[in-house]
């Protein structure tokens, strides 16, 4: 698999693991949860003196008889990842002098694995909870609360049944707090919280008139989808009175957005949510808690700004604007401090999960002729202009561009009419990957980069599955080699998946402090395995995840480390087989080998038998819906 690639970057004497870890951003984006070790492999660090070497990892997995792709999962970056956040609040409330208690309540929607969310809330947290917006969601806490201080929000839209949960939840002994969405929400809680004989916890979301900007920014402003505006709070608070039951009312809730990128959008969202809750108080509506939804971002592009994928502030940082706000507001108007929610799902399970692959094949571009001025044609108009230009690049001319231009528009020409044959064809092709070449490499020119500058590595996985947000919201994730890494990378290079779309690629990428169409890799050999992480997909990529080409789940495994550095394996979850990615389309398996086989009982065309066909069809059947990185006939992984 060696590369023929000659735009290799030219080496630096100097490169060290140090400058590798400089070079991949790893202390940006890892935010301290990732690092490299003095053998050049990425290791995990989620705290203390825990350090999981992900080389290592595969090879254990390989052991277990997993192939890639394989999503881990680091359950202790989880745990650790909740109580930074609290921790930063807590500081916040003594760096301010005030009592102010804040309470993370974990967004299920994000991830609702239910390895992810009992290792949230099993964090050394003082309170946690859950944030649900469907029935389903709310099943599913009700399945995994355990302790009675847990918290659970109750957004979205609602209908009786829901409610119903939702107070049955609160019979349960579990702090609920039903939030209301739409007005019609009230009478019904009204009639079932009655019928129980309970008196509920309720909450209002506001629709804000402040808007952050960014690509998930819709669930705030004035036309957001969900939210009361200052008619609808006037209405619940008029039938809350008029029934007596003012007490209820405890909380109001907004949401601005995920990953907001400036702290200062979020605190004028939260000036203005904190007014609403002194105009509430002061109509003597004794309000306790305010949730200020999400929108703690993570530095996806590690270039510490306000763009969509970066963030220009610290988690300490976006505390103290929180608690501060929050603190001056109340003195000002006289009022206690509320206790304080958060709903900053991305921020907690970014950074716990990656997949691992490989790389399976490099396009190559073998050189057809190696002497580009001796090549003959019968056309002679395009080689000799075509030799002109290659020596233009052998004298080191700057600006080529014009001579380019005008080489290719006459191979176009020639090739509507018809008149270049295959051979000519190649060698222009090989002409104008040398000029781009150079184009990129001595004038650093990107505006003029062609995609044939770079080598095509093909990784197995699939974009639509793992990371649907590249292709949906042209989101960055951090990517880098696991190992090699005490040597330097030479090799621009595209990133493409398994499947047989065009947007089944990585375009973006973000390292060395800046943001880039390629991602610069080692050169690959036949010898040795390549190996490729991709971090932060513990946020909505899992859930989200498409089945383009019928590329399935993969397999995941949650991976710590004791105290003795031995590596413990568990919640192992063997990836979609065929059969189960054919079930979603409602076509049955039985249904493909009995067709095969009434085939086969009218065709005598090959001396292989019928059992041996149908054997290998069933093996497909159960087998992984990924090519098989382990060196081993096609076998099933489900039976």
């Amino acid at each position: 698999m060696s590369s023929s690639n000659k735009n290799i970057i030219k080496p630096n004497k100097a490169w060290c693991v140090d400058q590798a870890k400089e070079f991949y951003s790893i202390y940006e984006w890892g935010e301290g949860y990732f690092d490299v070790n003095n053998q050049g492999n990425v290791v995990a660090t989620p705290g203390g003196d825990v350090k999981i070497d992900l080389v290592k990892v595969c090879q254990e997995v390989k052991r277990l008889g997993l192939s890639y792709p394989l999503l881990v999962r680091f359950p202790q970056i989880l745990q650790a990842r909740s109580k930074e956040i609290d921790t930063a609040f807590e500081y916040s409330a003594k760096k301010y002098f005030c009592s102010l208690t804040h309470i993370p309540c974990y967004p299920i929607k994000v991830n609702q694995q239910r390895t992810v969310v009992e290792h949230i809330l099993s964090s050394q947290c003082e309170s946690i909870g859950l944030e649900v917006g469907s029935k389903t969601e709310l099943l599913v806490a009700l399945g995994l609360i355990e302790e009675q201080t847990h918290v659970l929000v109750c957004n979205g839209y609602k209908d009786r049944a829901y409610i119903r949960l939702a107070l049955y939840a609160q019979c349960m002994g579990i702090n609920v707090f039903i939030v209301i969405e739409s007005p019609s929400e009230l009478s019904i809680i009204k009639q079932e919280s009655e019928r129980l004989d309970l008196i509920p916890n309720i909450g209002l979301r506001l629709k804000l008139n402040s808007v952050a900007e960014g690509n998930w920014q819709n669930s705030g402003g004035k036309d957001a989808k969900f939210g009361l505006d200052a008619k609808d709070i006037l209405f619940c608070l008029d039938k809350l009175t008029k029934w007596n039951c003012q007490t209820w009312l405890k909380l109001i809730h907004f949401h601005m957005g995920s990953q907001i990128s400036k702290l200062n959008e979020f605190a004028i969202g939260l000036r203005e949510a904190m007014h609403v809750y002194n105009e509430i108080y002061k109509l003597g509506v004794k309000l306790k808690y305010i949730d200020v939804g999400g929108g703690l971002a993570i530095d996806y592009a590690s270039q510490h700004d306000a763009s969509y994928f970066s963030r220009a502030y610290t988690i300490q940082e976006y505390a103290d604007v929180v608690v501060e706000n929050i603190k001056t507001y109340c003195d000002l108007h006289g009022i206690p401090i509320p206790t304080v929610l958060t709903e900053n799902g991305r921020a907690i399970s970014a950074h716990h999960a990656m997949l691992i692959t490989n790389v399976v094949r490099v396009r190559e571009y073998e050189e057809i002729n190696n002497d580009i001025n001796a090549f003959q044609s019968d056309s002679d108009e395009l080689v000799s202009l075509g030799r002109q230009l290659n020596q233009l690049v052998d004298d080191g001319v700057k600006d080529i561009r014009s001579h380019k231009v005008k080489f290719e528009l006459m191979l176009n020409e020639k090739l509507f009419r018809g008149e270049v044959d295959l051979e000519t064809k190649a060698w222009a092709e090989q002409v104008m990957r040398k000029c781009e070449a150079y184009v990129m490499l001595h004038n650093h020119d990107k505006q003029h980069m062609s995609l044939s500058s770079v080598e095509n590595y093909y990784c197995n996985f699939s974009v639509f599955q793992s990371m649907p947000d590249v292709w949906g919201l042209s989101q960055i994730f951090p990517v880098m080699p696991l190992n090699r890494l005490e040597e330097e990378p030479l090799i621009r290079a595209l990133l493409h998946d398994l499947t047989c779309d065009s947007d089944g690629k990585i375009s973006r990428y973000a390292y060395n402090q800046t943001i880039s169409d390629y991602l610069t890799l080692h050169e690959l050999s036949f010898d040795d395995e390549y190996i490729l992480g991709f971090f932060l997909l513990g946020a909505y990529q899992e859930v989200l995840g498409d089945m383009h080409n019928l590329f399935g789940d993969a397999h995941s495994i949650n991976v710590t480390q004791d105290e003795l550095g031995i590596l413990q394996f568990s919640e192992i979850e063997i990836g979609d087989c065929v059969n189960e990615l054919l079930a979603s389309i409602h076509l049955e398996g039985s249904q493909i080998v009995q067709c095969c086989n009434e085939r086969l009982q009218k065709s005598n065309t090959t001396n292989v038998t019928s059992e041996e066909i149908l054997e290998e069809i069933n093996d497909a059947l159960y087998g992984y819906t990924y090519l098989d990185s382990i060196d081993r006939p096609p076998h099933r992984i489900k039976r």
